[in-house]
């Protein structure tokens, strides 16, 4: 719109690691819209070109800046995993975090009775569907609404809306090892440092942090639940 005709930053590194992206923004997009480009600290300005050369290898500096942070934060995060601590953001429905170190997780008194009729539910033979819809019919808050509900936040970033409850959230569930008080992390990861994107990891390279919190549900009650469920294959598999 022809608004902005400058743009100042500290340094090259607070507009960007990644230094395909921020050459791109540099040498094509400001000159294109005409906007002028100052990075005070590296002494560099879009009106004065000699700094160029110099700008360019401090972009691909704070790439690999990036890379090595990111490596580094994987291999804290991982090392706490190997001990069983909690290293989400949001703990699983019916825990709450417990301020550490090491953070930890104990049962919401509000969502684990929920999480254990889920359960009970489960072990009659009930399916993921009916318990999805007996949970609805009674109002009570999907995960997604209760985290809102809980860290009203998060509305407007990860969690931008909130739904019903569905047989997937509830066979999830009723697969879940951490209602056991068993800590399983790592299912997931980035592609990479720079993509937001997470892909799922074969479970051999699950960890398995052994069991580090109160549990939920008995054994009885978790094994009676997969009964349940195997049973329902084979039913279908006739």
């Amino acid at each position: 719109s022809g608004i902005i005709r400058c743009v100042i930053v500290k340094d090259l590194s607070r507009l960007g690691r990644n230094h395909i992206e921020t050459e791109q923004y540099i040498r094509t997009v400001f000159p294109f819209f005409n906007v002028r480009f100052i990075a005070v600290n590296d002494h560099f300005d879009s009106l004065h070109p000699e700094g160029d050369l110099m700008a360019s290898l401090k972009n691909i500096i704070n790439d690999a800046y990036a890379k090595d942070i990111s490596r580094k934060i994987f291999t804290v995060k991982q090392n706490q995993r190997l001990k069983g601590e909690f290293v989400g953001n949001i703990p699983p429905y019916g825990y709450e975090k417990y301020p550490g170190p090491p953070i930890r997780l104990v049962p919401d008194p509000k969502a684990s009775p929920i999480v254990k009729q889920i359960f009970a539910l489960g072990a009659e033979g009930r399916t993921p569907a009916q318990i999805a819809r007996l949970l609805n019919a009674s109002h009570i808050l999907s995960p997604s609404c209760y985290r809102i509900s809980k860290y009203p936040q998060l509305r407007e970033s990860s969690y931008p809306s909130c739904g019903k409850w569905t047989a997937n959230t509830i066979l999830k569930m009723l697969h879940n090892p951490v209602y056991l008080g068993r800590m399983v992390q790592g299912k997931s990861r980035k592609l990479s440092f720079k993509s937001r994107l997470t892909i799922k990891n074969p479970k051999e390279l699950w960890i398995d942090g052994g069991i580090t919190h109160e549990a939920i549900v008995t054994e009885e009650l978790f094994q009676a639940c997969q009964a349940a469920i195997e049973k329902r294959k084979c039913r279908a598999g006739q």
